[in-house]
This record gives C-alpha cells, sequence and structure tokens, in this order.
C-alpha cells in the first residue's frame, strides 16, 4: 500500500513538473510554443510543422514524439500565422490540420490516435477558434474522412508495390471507389460549414471556407452528380455569402478569383481574337509588354510556384525553347500572390532559383485581378495554362494541363520546323 502511494505521488509531480516546466518557458521576440499531449501514437513518430511559402513542402521543424508529448518552438513571421500539423508514418490520413500561432503565444494540442485532424487545438487566437467551430460541426465526418485517407494511402503503397499494372487493378477500383465515398462526405462537409459561413465574420478562415464551398458549386454537377433542387441550393447560398465580400476582396485577392471564377465562369480571349496585354514585371523589376516579344510566335506559360504540373514542364519547356528559338519565344508568367509570410517576388524568385528556366520569366503584378489580371483576361481557372499568338497577335491555341510530350505536340502543330 505504501508502494503504491510513492508511486502515485511520483506520478503526480512529474505530471506537475512538466506543467511547471511548460508554463516556465519564457517567449522572446516573435517566438511562439506548441505543446503537444497525444496517446495512441507510437513514440519515435516524426510531427512536423509546415509553414506556406508558395508551396506545402516547407517543413520548417520536425520533432519526434516522447512518452506522448511533443514540442515545437519556433518564430511566427507574421501575427497570426497558419501553420499545419503534419504527423508521418504508416496509419495518419493525408490531411490538413491547421495551427494559428503568433508571437508570445502559448498553444496546446490534445488528441488520441492517429486521426490529427480531430486532435483538440487550444489557444486564445480568434482564427483558431473560428477554426474549431467548423471542426466541431463535422467532427463524425471528419473521422471518416480521415479513415479513408489512411486507407487510400494504404492503396497507393501497395500500386507501387505492385510490379506490374495489372496486378495494380484491384487497389485502383479500390481507390475509385474510395473517391466516390469522400466526394459523398466532402459535400456533407460542405453542408455543416455553410451553417458556421453564414454566421461568422468574414475571415481568413472564412475565405478558405468559401473556396471550398466554391469548388462545390463549380463542380456540382461533374464531380457531386447533385440533382438540380440540390444545385441550386448550393448556387443560392453561394451568391449571398458572395454578395458579402467587399469589391477588394472579390478583385483583388485569391480567395476572390476562384470564388468569382465558380461563379461567373469568365472565358476570356478565344482563339481567333486579338491577344490581350497587360504590365508585366521582369526579374529585375522593369515593365514588360507582350507586345515587346511579338517578332515571333509566343507561348504563354501560366503558373504558380506551388503547382505540381507546371513544374513538371519545365524540361519540356526548355527542349522546345531550343528546338524552336528562331521561332518562338517562350513566357513563362507566374500567377503567385503575396500570403501572409512572403510577398509575391520572394515566392516567384524562390521557385524560379530552384528550376532550370533559360527563357523570358514574367511576374503578372495584378496576378488574379479579375479586370486587370491575365488569368482573367486568358480564362484560366487551372494551372498549367498554355496560350499560343502568332506574330500577328492572334491567339491561335490555349489549353490547359500537362501530360509529357504534349506541349511539343502542340507547338509542333502551329509552327513548322
Amino acid at each position: 500500500m505504501k508502494k503504491t502511494f510513492l508511486n502515485l505521488c511520483l506520478l503526480v509531480c512529474i505530471a506537475l513538473f512538466g506543467v511547471a516546466c511548460s508554463n516556465s518557458v519564457k517567449l522572446t521576440g516573435n517566438e511562439f510554443l506548441i505543446e503537444g499531449k497525444i496517446s495512441g501514437v507510437e513514440d519515435g513518430t516524426v510531427i512536423e510543422l509546415v509553414r506556406w511559402n508558395g508551396n506545402f513542402d516547407n517543413c520548417i521543424a520536425s520533432v519526434t514524439v516522447k512518452k506522448g508529448r511533443f514540442m515545437f518552438r519556433e518564430e511566427a513571421v507574421s501575427n497570426p500565422e497558419r501553420l499545419t500539423i503534419s504527423p508521418k508514418g504508416e496509419g495518419f490520413p493525408t490531411m490538413f490540420m491547421n495551427v494559428w500561432v503568433a508571437p508570445s503565444t502559448k498553444i496546446k494540442i490534445r488528441g488520441t490516435g492517429k486521426l490529427y485532424p480531430l486532435w483538440e487545438v487550444k489557444s486564445s487566437i480568434p482564427y483558431q477558434i473560428e477554426e474549431n467551430l467548423y471542426i466541431n460541426q463535422s467532427r463524425d465526418i471528419i473521422a471518416e474522412l480521415a479513415h479513408i485517407s489512411a486507407e487510400r494511402n494504404d492503396m497507393m503503397r501497395k500500386i507501387m508495390a505492385a510490379p506490374f499494372r495489372d496486378e495494380s487493378l484491384p487497389y485502383r477500383n479500390i481507390i475509385d471507389s474510395l473517391n466516390v465515398i469522400t466526394n459523398s462526405l466532402s459535400l456533407k462537409q460542405v453542408y455543416n460549414d455553410i451553417a458556421v459561413i453564414e454566421t461568422t465574420n468574414i475571415s481568413p478562415v472564412w475565405h478558405n471556407k468559401m473556396r471550398n464551398f466554391s469548388m462545390v458549386v463549380g463542380n456540382a454537377y461533374k464531380y457531386y452528380f447533385l440533382d438540380e433542387e440540390q444545385a441550386q441550393y448550393f448556387f443560392k447560398k453561394h451568391r449571398e455569402q458572395f454578395g458579402r465580400m467587399s469589391e477588394e476582396e472579390v478583385i483583388n485577392s485569391h480567395y476572390g478569383y476562384p470564388v468569382t471564377v465558380e461563379l461567373f465562369q469568365p472565358d476570356g480571349a478565344e482563339i481567333g481574337d486579338d491577344f490581350a496585354d497587360a504590365d508585366l514585371l521582369d526579374v529585375d523589376g522593369n515593365t514588360k509588354r507582350l507586345a515587346d516579344y511579338l517578332d515571333k510566335y509566343l507561348l504563354l506559360d501560366f503558373w504558380m510556384s506551388w503547382c505540381g504540373p507546371c513544374r513538371a514542364a519545365f524540361p519540356e519547356i526548355k527542349e522546345i525553347s531550343e528546338s524552336y528559338h528562331d521561332k518562338l519565344t517562350i513566357i513563362s508568367i507566374n500567377l503567385d500572390i503575396d500570403n501572409m509570410n512572403l510577398d509575391a517576388d520572394v515566392i516567384w524568385k524562390k521557385a524560379m532559383a530552384e528550376h532550370d528556366m533559360p527563357w523570358v520569366n514574367l511576374r503578372d503584378p495584378q496576378s488574379w485581378n479579375i479586370i486587370a489580371g491575365l488569368a482573367a483576361k486568358y480564362g484560366v481557372s487551372g494551372l498549367p495554362k498554355y496560350v499560343m499568338i502568332s506574330p500577328e497577335g492572334k491567339i491561335v491555341d490555349k489549353w490547359a494541363g500537362y501530360r509529357t510530350g504534349h506541349l511539343k505536340s502542340k507547338v509542333s502543330e502551329n509552327i513548322e520546323l
């Protein structure tokens, strides 16, 4: 009995010591502290803290779980700032867990098991409290989505391990079935999100949820197979909330443009039309226009730094630039926008430095502006987007997406060597 009592006292002391250590941490400058306490996750599990700097590959810190605990002590680059938590390992879903941080702020994460999107984030930051509203509205749905995501990851590992495509077909069929279920669950989650969207103020969190909402509206019939009554319900609710946005939010933000595209689907300049132009910037900050390069055919390449297919196309674009150098000028037009951490110019130049791009590179400072930006003028709604212009200034072709060899084929259709 005495031994049991002593052991209990020891456990209490350890727990109190842990709390005291956390509370005694003195943060300086822009530092923040994230303290995690989780169960049902193996010691040694790697957890990454990710910052959005044009892509979600920018891990700013990585720690391992020890005795059910982990801790991040880093510096915020804006006040507040949205980061994501991403555990690594088998059984974890591929999803996002948003964590808002700010200088001198301590955040606590508590949870059980590998469904980390449902781990509880305790914070005094208003945006985190708002994030939690959406999570609590759809906990059961998020849990199902997380289970399906983990199962899809398992199927993908089996596909990668299969030596022949035929052997991977059963796993591919399972993934197709899981995707149908995911779309259905995502639709239910948006129904729940609408209730929160309607009752909360416009904020970065609200904007992100509106973007998700706009994806459902834009694919109401294609992926979600809504009947007319359901579709009209979503269209009506979407337009009501769209009407709450200010002109600045609608016209000149990376949140407003996708929502506007889904509502109004701008077509932009078509084949046979005169080319559209705008003031663009080169890497030295000089103003350039497409008209400056019209002594040859132009191939416009619209891209953003986070776009995987955009980057995958660069080696083929380089080959085309070398093969057609006397007849064709390639102009990559970057559409990156300022985010809460870096301005667009920094994001663009960082992405360029990671790739071999020995052709004309420009940035559109208006980016997704639906009045002045080239993206709207050419009807860009998906990336990468390509537009071919003749030396006479006429649009001769336009297409979206990238697969190996397709760019060469399209260029050769319009220009003879």
